[in-house]
């Protein structure tokens, strides 16, 4: 493998690192949501009823302030 070759595959793997601890550290954090939820009829018991973005569980805890 000579210098040229190095730099160009070395570049790429680095490239792709990149991409993919940029792809868990968001998924790790929750910047990636999901649309689909298992368990759209019980929001209120759901571990993930606080920090959940869904419009179901937005509209559940609108609804619970209101009583």
């Amino acid at each position: 493998m000579n210098r040229k070759d190095f730099f160009k595959h070395g570049g790429r793997w680095a490239f792709l690192t990149c991409i993919g601890l940029l792809s868990v550290f968001l998924s790790y954090n929750k910047k990636i949501v999901t649309t689909d939820c298992s368990v759209v009829p019980f929001c209120k018991n759901c571990g993930k009823f606080v920090k959940c973005e869904l419009p179901q569980a937005n509209k559940q805890r609108r609804d619970g302030k209101r009583s």
